[in-house]
Formats: structure tokens, C-alpha cells, sequence
């Protein structure tokens, strides 16, 4: 129920988007990105331009903003394009000890775990071990986007030996949602 209140709030704010043209470029695509586009304005990027979002997120020369925003925006893409990229783009991040990649890797997971799917655990669990706290963090709550229920032995392998106050609340919280 609350999904459909939720898909009926997010239609009627695109609807009162003014039918503004969608992005037809990359400079379009990215001029919107640096504007800081509400959810419903990265829901409409995702229905209208998913491979430029792709191209920028994976584009190590973009402002680490844009891709931030740019992964953001693919929560939003139901498409395997999307999914597999959000896969592949933490797995190959997730060994980076670059501050702004761990950003980036924040924002993709988070994506992921709005789409959920048959990988998300074997995907996002390596992230709670990971040496920033807000990374653990947002894997813990991306796994309980995706509701996995297969996510609760690596959370419950890190709650033993998480001592940050902040991440075991997000993990028992996780806990709590998978559970449901």
C-alpha cells in the first residue's frame, strides 16, 4: 500500500514537472545533475537518459558531484542496464581507500538497494567491513532496502564485531526490516 502511495505522490509530482523538454545531451543531462535535481527531476533523468546517467557515473573526469548524482538517479532505472552497472561499479570500487570514491560507492549502493535484486547481499555485504563508518552505514541500509532476506548472516557478523554506536543501530535496524 504504501508503495502505491508512494508511486502515486512521485507521478503527480512529475506531472506538475511542466512538461519541460527532457535532457537531450550529456552537457543537458550533466547541466541538470549540477542543479541538484529533486527525486522526482532523478526519476525523470532515469526514464529519459539511463545511458548518459551510465557514461557520467562511470566517467572518472566528471565531478565527483555530478556521478554522486548521476548514480543517484539510477535507483530510479529498473532496467538490468542500470542494475548490472550499480553491481559492477561497487564491486570494483569497493577496495578504493580514495575518500571520494567512498562517496560514490555510498550513493551507488543505496541505489542498488532501492532495486534490490538476487546479488544485492553478495554485492553489498563486503561494504560492512568497510574502514568508513558512513560506507557501513549505507550498506547496512541498502540491505534492508532490498529486503534480502540472505543479507542477515553478514549483518549479524558484523553487529559482533561493529563497535561504532551509530552503524549497530543501522544494522539492528536492518535486522528488524529483513525480519519483517
Amino acid at each position: 500500500m504504501a508503495a502505491i502511495i508512494h508511486l502515486t505522490l512521485l507521478t503527480a509530482l512529475l506531472a506538475a514537472d511542466g512538461g519541460a523538454p527532457a535532457p537531450s545531451t550529456r552537457h543537458d543531462v550533466e547541466a541538470a545533475l549540477n542543479k541538484n535535481p529533486s527525486p522526482p527531476e532523478l526519476h525523470r533523468l532515469a526514464e529519459t537518459a539511463e545511458p548518459t546517467l551510465i557514461a557520467i557515473a562511470g566517467d572518472r573526469g566528471a565531478p565527483a558531484a555530478v556521478r554522486g548524482r548521476s548514480l543517484a538517479a539510477l535507483a530510479y532505472a529498473r532496467s538490468g542496464r542500470a542494475h548490472t552497472f550499480l553491481e559492477n561499479f561497487i564491486i570494483k570500487t569497493t577496495p578504493s581507500r580514495d575518500p571520494g570514491d567512498h562517496l560514490l560507492l555510498r550513493r551507488a549502493a543505496m541505489a542498488l538497494g532501492w532495486q534490490s535484486g538476487p546479488r544485492l547481499t553478495e554485492v553489498l555485504a563486503p561494504l560492512l567491513d568497510s574502514d568508513d563508518r558512513e560506507v557501513r552505514l549505507d550498506a547496512a541500509t541498502a540491505l534492508a532496502l532490498g529486503r534480502a532476506h540472505d543479507a542477515e548472516r553478514p549483518l549479524r557478523a558484523r553487529l559482533e564485531v561493529e563497535t561504532d554506536p551509530a552503524v549497530r543501530h543501522e544494522i539492528q535496524a536492518a535486522l528488524t526490516t529483513i525480519a519483517k
